[in-house]
């Protein structure tokens, strides 16, 4: 394959396609879109830089304290919603699922894991689904009813309670004002649309991660709802920040010692598991509209909003939200079709590649804004006199490397020795710390390793990671931490394509 055109649609595949280009010195073009906004971006192999050598600025995100107590726009509660689908049906059955690989060696740990209150939360989540994982379905409505009555009444009159409607601030200015709009808790009804919503949504959830079978039935679910008692709500002394500076901890007095007991009870529960068997995790899909996980947010984005006097969204809003789907229009996929058809023509046909003759996009239609230039060059290492991350000097070798540079090692399938020999004899370094992507092979400050230099690298690779290399397999990426054998100066150098076949 000669070059690669990329239209891809996350960050993560472009930055494994782009190092993939990087490894087999492939020219790639890069492109996307975003509404009305276009950009292309040009990478040769050693002349330019490649799409992972830059970065773009993060997304602004919302500020924590807004989305937990004080939302006031309709994205906020909609990003609410999504973390507490994270939160209800895939971090709690994952925590289940540890629970349940090694009990007490879970219980060992969770003390010095978070808070009081996280801690309890946690147990409870655990002692819940291991109780309710055989049904039946009531119990999946029961559920959905009284996290109802935990996010949407209990937890807004906890709010209330703790910073009621005349409460003021430190300034003497009333602690309700400005964009902290004061909440109204609501009361479950099985006649309104929206609360059923939710409930059908969240049982049918969590009915999936339970493994049990989905029910559809609206007006099934809503008699069963019905019936589900509530307990009046109890207001506790708890601690809640009020802002992103405030250093408050989280959470109520009380729930120290309760974690301590909870503790004890799961760990008399885990020498008598009528199963091992994990529960099952969901993964946000935001594209199967019969999955339950775009209308669970909806629903839950919405009555939030009536929580907080905000204008509610339609399910097709809320799936764009969410879902963080940016509509394509097809002007700006045509107009960044023609600009990489120009740079893939250059490619294909230029006899002898020249920086000058290619050019990188940034197109914003709606302005409208055209900016052509120049691809810049690929970023160089180079010695440091001092470097701030080791507090010493940094040498580069060869000076000025890119991430285009590979050391290639045709030697075949020697011994760790003979490689790190061969190191210091060609490339002038001392090996400190050698690894082959999460494997560590060899860390010269751990005198066990030594034993290790007899052995050969792919069997040494095969041993630590528990895989076998495929038949297919002929080389190994290796990554080397090494230093000046004279004078021992850290010695940065490139990455090693170990040929052992």
């Amino acid at each position: 394959q000669d070059a690669i055109v990329n239209a891809l649609d996350n960050v993560q595949a472009r930055l494994y396609v782009d190092s993939r280009c990087v490894w087999f010195a492939k020219p790639l073009l890069e492109s996307g879109t975003l509404g009305t906004k276009a950009n292309v971006q040009v990478v040769l192999p050693h002349l330019t830089q490649s799409y992972g050598d830059s970065q773009d600025p993060p997304e602004e995100s919302i500020p924590l304290c807004t989305l937990k107590h004080f939302p006031h726009a309709i994205e906020h509660t909609i990003e609410w919603s999504r973390d507490l689908f994270e939160q209800l049906f895939v971090e709690s059955p994952r925590e289940v699922n540890n629970f349940l690989g090694d009990p007490m060696a879970y219980l060992a740990k969770l003390p010095s894991e978070g808070s009081g209150t996280s801690q309890l939360a946690k147990m409870t989540i655990i002692q819940r689904m291991l109780a309710q994982r055989s049904g039946p379905f009531d119990m999946c409505v029961r559920f959905a009813v009284l996290e109802f009555q935990d996010k949407f009444h209990d937890s807004i009159a906890q709010l209330l309670h703790t910073f009621p409607l005349d409460h003021k601030t430190s300034e003497g200015t009333l602690f309700w004002s400005g964009p902290k709009r004061p909440p109204q808790p609501l009361m479950f009804d099985a006649n309104d649309e929206v609360h059923v919503e939710f409930v059908v949504a969240c049982a049918n959830l969590y009915a999936a991660n339970l493994g049990l079978a989905q029910n559809s039935d609206r007006a099934a679910i809503a008699g069963m709802a019905g019936r589900v008692e509530l307990a009046p709500f109890q207001p506790k002394e708890v601690k809640i920040k009020v802002d992103d500076k405030d250093t408050t901890v989280e959470g109520c007095m009380d729930d120290e010692a309760r974690a301590k007991q909870s503790i004890a009870e799961l760990s008399e529960l885990s020498k008598s598991l009528p199963s091992n068997t994990p529960v099952e995790p969901a993964e946000f899909e935001k594209d199967d509209d019969t999955n339950f996980h775009i209308a669970f947010i909806a629903a839950a984005a919405n009555l939030r909003a009536r929580n907080y006097k905000i204008p509610e969204a339609d399910f097709h809003k809320v799936k764009m939200t969410a879902g963080k789907i940016i509509p394509a229009i097809a002007t700006t996929t045509a107009m960044v079709t023609g600009l990489v058809g120009c740079e893939l023509l250059k490619v294909a046909t230029l006899s002898s590649r020249k920086v000058e003759d290619f050019k990188n996009a940034f197109v914003t239609l709606a302005l409208p804004l055209w900016v052509m230039s120049e691809p810049l060059p690929p970023l160089q290492t180079r010695s440091k006199e001092y470097d701030p991350i080791i507090m010493g000097p940094v040498r580069a070798k060869p000076e000025g490397f890119t991430s285009w540079t590979k050391i290639e090692v045709n030697k075949g399938d020697i011994t760790l020795r003979e490689f790190v020999d061969y190191l210091q004899d060609e490339e002038g370094v001392e090996v400190m710390i050698m690894s082959a992507g999460n494997a560590c092979l060899y860390n010269a400050y751990l005198p066990a390793h030594k034993k290790r230099l007899g052995e050969r690298v792919s069997k040494l690779w095969e041993d630590i990671t528990k895989q076998k290399l495929s038949p297919k397999k002929t080389y190994l990426t290796i990554e080397v931490s090494a230093s000046d054998p004279d004078d021992g100066v850290d010695i940065q150098i490139p990455t090693i394509k170990f040929q052992f076949r």
